[in-house]
């Protein structure tokens, strides 16, 4: 079967890799070259023994006893010697990689539209069984030979960056995957959104503050900040806020992260920031996490303390999407739990109220009743109109 499937290969020029690489998944521990020559020899034996089917082209290099030999190999059919210029392109991606910091890449082949015509032909007459794929053998070959040129790790798990190589323009190009940093962050100002505003409403976020001493260390050209869920723009966030900050096409990956979150400032604070990956930026944004909130209520008229106790009842909520946020999200019902609620009498129109939520409880409305799109309510239990003047998240319940 190997044999037959190799003669019918053989009818074409075809090179020791080209030859090889249709049964690359037969035997590991070889290159493709290594298999296509040692099928080449078996096949010339078979000449050699007297098998007239066999053209002496098809195994260029051999002494043939009854047969003319043939010296000069033809160009292949299928790759058109590509494998002979692989170290030029090895090069080039080595130039790339002179003003860029990393520690691992990997290599992708953009194709010619002929070399990939003459792929498929090669299929069509003799099927696709133990192959595999042009552009993977020389992805693979030339991250060999840039390895031994810069001394970095070949990598197909998170590399640093990737050398694309287009075939058809004979260049290289590099991308520069982002950088991740996880911390915690405390906003301990008001009035700072988490991210920064396109329109420039506000002159500085959570995520601009943050960046500003990696953004510097890195050299990168952009970032991204990916928060376990937001508080609101006037409340602060007194707990600790896991995120991950994102750098776009970093220069420089050897960053203390630990030293340059002490350099963050502007009512920010940044705690146990190290390495991470785009693994923890969807555990992050998957979490769904309870938080326990401080809220400074005022209510329109005179509550008591005997009052303030009816607001155990709140346990079970159906939250219409407050009309704050209409904006930006569909208007469903959701339902959602308070897990714990105190109250603390400061004067006939005041109170604090602590609360346990569950994520994605809207205190604010909780508080409000925004119009009784939120019920029960603050509001409806104690019969007055509560507003939400001052909001703190005191704690984040990480699992």
């Amino acid at each position: 079967m190997i044999i037959e499937k190799a003669l019918k290969i053989l009818k074409q020029p075809v090179c020791d890799n080209c030859l090889g690489r249709q049964f690359s998944q037969l035997l590991s521990g070889f290159t493709n070259a290594e298999r296509g020559r040692a099928i080449r020899m078996v096949v010339a034996m078979a000449a050699d023994a007297g098998d007239a089917s066999i053209d002496a082209s098809s195994v260029p290099g051999f002494k043939l006893r009854n047969k003319p030999s043939v010296s000069e190999c033809p160009e292949c059919s299928v790759c058109f010697g590509i494998f002979n210029e692989l170290g030029k392109y090895a090069k080039k991606a080595a130039a790339q990689a002179k003003k860029t910091e990393f520690s691992t890449f990997l290599v992708g082949t953009r194709p010619s539209s002929e070399l990939a015509a003459a792929e498929d032909a090669l299929w069509e007459r003799v099927g696709i069984d133990h192959c595999e794929p042009l552009k993977a053998e020389i992805n693979r070959e030339v991250g060999k030979l840039i390895e031994k040129q810069i001394g970095k790790k070949f990598s197909a798990k998170q590399p640093d960056v990737v050398f694309l190589i287009d075939l058809t323009a004979k260049a290289v190009g590099m991308e520069i995957n982002p950088f991740f940093i996880y911390g915690e962050y405390q906003k301990l100002k008001r009035g700072i959104p988490q991210t920064r505003w396109p329109s420039g409403k506000y002159k500085t976020s959570v995520e601009q503050i943050t960046a500003k001493p990696f953004m510097r260390a890195t050299g990168g050209s952009g970032h991204k900040f990916h928060g376990a869920g937001r508080e609101d723009i006037d409340a602060r966030c007194l707990a600790w806020r896991p995120f991950v900050l994102e750098i776009l096409d970093p220069k420089k990956r050897d960053i203390d992260a630990a030293a340059l979150a002490k350099k963050v400032g502007a009512g920010v604070k940044i705690r146990n920031a190290r390495l991470s990956d785009i693994a923890e930026v969807r555990k992050l944004k998957e979490a769904r996490l309870d938080k326990t909130y401080r809220a400074l209520v005022k209510c329109s008229a005179p509550v008591s303390r005997k009052d303030l106790a009816k607001l155990s009842a709140l346990k079970q909520i159906g939250q219409q999407t407050p009309r704050r946020v209409l904006h930006r999200r569909s208007d469903l019902m959701r339902r959602r739990s308070v897990k714990g609620i105190k109250a603390k009498y400061i004067n006939a129109k005041s109170f604090e109220l602590t609360v346990k939520g569950e994520s994605g409880l809207y205190i604010k409305e909780l508080i409000s009743g925004d119009e009784g799109r939120t019920t029960p309510s603050v509001s409806a239990i104690l019969g007055v109109q509560c507003v939400c003047k001052e909001l703190d998240v005191i704690e984040v319940h990480v699992k």
